[in-house]
């Protein structure tokens, strides 16, 4: 028996028991410890506490109900009467059951069943004999099992009389063919792949009493030749599934053959519910075409799809969806076709405990950040960018300390009992086939250096056998990234290297490449891989067991980033060997995505309680100024300058870029401000550990200080003097004539002070990066964990203990939220006057031989409180070099994408 064995027969019997606890998980383990004597010997009192705390995560996970908003509270409830009248289910109950025996507990399987019927009850009704045509959308997070619940709503919307079901998983047939395998095993129970061993697979091991269509395969997207079906659509007993990618020539192929099979001369099929899923509905299927009559090609297809059935639903699955909140809902298409909007509802999704969310990993507050490894001596070889004709000379030390990473991980969950369960390791470096070929051979060529070393020498002694360089190296890693850190100890791990290293293969994955991740194919001893590629392995597509992750990308997009977070997911029995190898930058924009994402989902709750619609919810999104890094991409597809109508409440805005000419001309206008406050509201300034507060200022006096601050407008977008004082001048008369100022000290620094007019303040440090723009100007572009000048609770600064309470109760109120750290957008929310916040920085270099130091740097932010107002149309203007000199290879990237698509 393994460590393994023991944990999965742990879970098992406690899964018996009536009631779990700690005490009782340790009982059982060691209860059945007893019968292993061998196990026992070799089991460490360190190695059992961590399988207890890996069944703990298991047995106790929990998760909260999805939130959703919807267009019409009045949408007659249909589900709740139709459960009641339906004799007998199959579809789900039978999925359910087979959940029930791959692990999942009663309290994730109970939420399951409480979201998939709030969603297929916000579909339309399938017995409804009258056309209807419905749009939703459902909101989850990256990797945190999408799949799993729109294969629990497809199983119930069958049971429920849905007939036509089509999947659509993104545009690589990698992902497609994944996709199609998950069907297969929850609603299916048939095994399209020809050389199996057996034809009968996941739910049909539970019976096969009914069996659904499906006109494709594991091997084979949909074709017109193959489609052999002899009745007609709307004579359908069972339901019909198609798991399809997103190319405008197959769907082309399936609404050419659905007219063919149609016999109504109108061209519409009657009476058969249509339900189409949409998985990364973000990605492809958004109509960014400048001319809203002419859309893009794949959306064109969709929207004629929808539009062949008199009963049809569209549900779009994404964890970024911010594209789909950017559709126009009014557009339709020259042949009066609606777009893709979600008019009618949004489900937002909750993640379980378990989960490795963007949070744990880069938010202030996260468990997981030591799991985060700077990456900074990659510009010689890996420059992030680069040409296609672009020559690796060697591998940076980094991504070779990240391949040993991977081994010794690997090495450490053999010590575990698991070594046979799948691993992967991440390297998304280049976009280009040709940089991958050959970073892969590089990386293969580390590989087997390693082999060949813990072939030869792992075996002996440890004194001898680090002799050998490449032993030494890996004892090196060890030492810098797992030792202390993990129960195992050198010695555990030298004894598992070969059995670690021997399996490891080393696979170039893309459009190009013959290469592929068969994990199905390799259950019993698992795929164990260092996969090399970029957009295929960037969206969807699931790495079994992924361990570590090499990534190095530019990119400000929130939909790019977040999809390239392969890293996130579920890492039950591993999560401490976990690492994530990435540059300063790129940490810094995820831990502000993740920031802003929580923010979002924050935002989707409280507009839930208040009963709002999803266009109100689109509107809220698209009048934030960090749209504009949303959605470049479509903007730029016009030409033309982007100008982009903003609201500015409840968002903090601050000066995180900051020009260099322009320090001591902000410095000493901060130093006039304040002396003029301290003249005019001196009887209002309370000194705190948080620095000098004024209440009271006027807006006017706040106005001239943003107009003469010299901004840095190319860089800094939302700091813009014109339109943020529009902003403010629009509403100075009746919603905010008055501002808190707060110039910040913190008690809790040791970075030193600086005299400041007549006051002595405590700096606040941030990392900075030294740049030069295209015009020769060199700024500060301040990043730190999270992008920000301000740190978490500094705009509670100027609340009152009721107004910060009420805030704390509210957010401590939504389900999920107790024991977390309160987000400052909570604070904003209930801000009776807006905060001008001045933080004089020490500006410290990041990268390590810069070394250099800037003090006494002045930026600002504001954190804008509530408005009922949103109808003045106030613009930030961008122009469209800006836009390519930053975005080019997002550009050129999503461009590659659309002509896969279209192929």
């Amino acid at each position: 028996m393994t460590l393994n064995d023991l944990e999965n027969n742990a879970i098992g019997v406690l899964a018996t028991m009536p009631e779990r606890t700690p005490e009782s998980v340790r009982t059982v383990l060691a209860a059945l410890l007893t019968l292993s004597p061998d196990l026992k010997a070799q089991t460490s009192g360190d190695q059992l506490e961590l399988c207890a705390k890996r069944i703990e995560t298991k047995l106790f996970v929990r998760v909260n109900d999805a939130s959703s908003i919807e267009l019409d509270r009045e949408f007659k409830r249909w589900l709740p009467l139709r459960r009641a009248e339906v004799e007998k289910h199959f579809y789900y109950p039978r999925y359910r059951r087979w959940l029930s025996q791959k692990g999942f507990v009663d309290t994730v399987l109970g939420v399951l069943d409480t979201d998939t019927d709030k969603i297929v009850g916000l579909l339309g009704d399938p017995l409804v004999a009258k056309p209807w045509s419905r749009r939703g959308l459902v909101v989850g997070h990256v990797q945190s099992g999408k799949t799993a619940n729109y294969s629990g709503v497809i199983c119930k919307a069958a049971d429920y009389g849905y007939k036509f079901i089509v999947v659509l998983a993104g545009i690589q047939e990698d992902l497609r063919a994944q996709t199609q395998e998950r069907i297969e095993e929850g609603f299916v129970g048939i095994n399209s792949d020809k050389e199996a061993k057996d034809p009968v697979v996941g739910v049909g091991l539970l019976g096969l009493d009914r069996k659904p269509f499906t006109l494709t395969s594991r091997a084979d997207d949909f074709r017109v030749m193959h489609a052999q079906l002899t009745m007609p659509i709307d004579s359908l007993k069972e339901p019909l599934v198609l798991v399809m990618k997103k190319n405008a020539k197959v769907l082309a192929n399936l609404v050419e053959w659905l007219k063919r099979k149609n016999k109504d001369p109108s061209g519409r099929i009657s009476g058969t519910p249509m339900l189409l899923i949409d998985d990364e509905a973000d990605n492809a299927s958004v109509n960014t075409s400048a001319n809203a009559d002419s859309p893009t090609s794949i959306n064109s297809r969709l929207r004629e799809l929808l539009g062949l059935f008199d009963k049809n639903v569209y549900l779009g699955y994404t964890a970024t969806p911010f594209a789909n909140i950017f559709i126009d809902p009014e557009s339709v298409d020259a042949m009066d076709r609606e777009d893709l909007f979600p008019r009618d509802f949004i489900v937002s999704l909750d993640a379980p405990t378990n989960y490795v969310s963007a949070a744990r990993l880069f938010g202030s507050d996260g468990d997981l950040g030591d799991s985060l490894i700077e990456v900074d001596d990659h510009e010689a070889a890996l420059p992030e960018k680069h040409k296609i004709s672009w020559k690796v000379p060697t591998l940076p030390a980094s991504l070779k300390e990240a391949v040993g990473a991977f081994l010794l991980a690997r090495a450490v969950r053999c010590c575990r009992g698991n070594g046979t369960n799948h691993s992967s390791m991440l390297i998304n470096v280049s976009r280009f086939n040709d940089v991958q070929t050959q970073v892969t051979g590089l990386v293969k060529s580390v590989v087997v250096r390693y082999l060949e070393a813990c072939q030869g020498h792992a075996a002996l002694p440890e004194a001898q056998a680090l002799r050998d360089p490449a032993l030494a190296e890996l004892r090196r890693v060890w030492d810098d990234q797992f030792a202390g850190t993990v129960p195992e100890s050198w010695s555990d791990v030298q004894a598992r290297l070969r059995e670690a290293v021997g399996p490891v293969d080393v696979r170039k994955i893309n459009s190009k490449s013959a290469d592929t991740l068969d994990y199905k194919r390799n259950e019993e001893t698992g795929l164990h891989v260092i996969a090399v590629g970029g957009f295929a392995l960037s969206r969807g597509f699931t790495l079994e067991g992924l361990t570590v992750s090499y990534f190095l990308r530019s990119s400000m997009m929130y939909d790019t980033l977040l999809q390239m977070g392969r890293w996130f997911g579920y890492r039950d029995g591993y999560a401490d060997v976990c690492r994530v190898y990435m540059t300063s930058d790129a940490i810094g924009w995820y831990s502000h995505i993740s920031e802003a994402i929580d923010e979002l989902r924050y935002e989707f709750k409280r507009m839930e309680r208040t009963n709002r619609t999803p266009r109100q919810f689109g509107l809220r999104v698209r009048s934030d100024p960090e749209s504009l890094i949303i959605t470049a991409r479509n903007k730029m597809r016009t030409g033309k300058p982007v100008r982009h109508s903003i609201s500015l409440a409840e968002k903090l805005i601050e000066t995180t870029s900051l020009r260099r000419d322009a320090v001591d001309h902000n410095r000493k206008l901060a130093e006039q401000f304040v002396e003029a406050l301290d003249r005019q509201y001196g009887d209002k300034r309370q000194h705190t550990d948080a620095g000098w507060i004024w209440t009271g200022v006027e807006a006017a006096q706040v106005r001239d200080f943003v107009g003469r601050f010299r901004n840095y407008d190319d860089l800094c977008i939302a700091t813009q003097g014109a339109p943020v004082n529009a902003y403010i001048r629009a509403r100075e008369d009746d919603e905010m004539p008055e501002f808190d100022v707060c110039l910040f000290s913190p008690a809790k620094t040791d970075a030193g002070t600086c005299s400041f007019g007549s006051k002595t303040v405590r700096l606040q440090e941030r990392s900075t990066d030294w740049e030069e723009a295209d015009d020769g100007v060199l700024y500060f572009r301040v990043n730190g964990a999270s992008s920000r000048v301000a740190s978490r609770g500094q705009e509670k600064v100027g609340l009152s203990e009721d107004e910060v309470t009420k805030a704390r109760d509210e957010f401590f109120g939504f389900p999920g939220n107790k024991g977390r750290n309160v987000p400052d957008i909570v604070y904003r929310v209930h801000r009776s006057r807006p905060l001008l916040m001045l933080h004089l920085l020490k500006l410290v270099d990041s990268d390590k031989d810069g070394g250099r130091t800037e003090t006494d740097v002045l930026a600002w932010g504001i954190s804008f409180k509530s408005t009922k107002r949103f109808e003045q149309q106030v613009e930030y203007v961008v122009n469209t070099t800006w836009w390519k000199n930053n975005f080019q290879e997002d550009l050129e990237e999503a461009a590659e994408e659309m002509e896969q698509a279209d192929a």
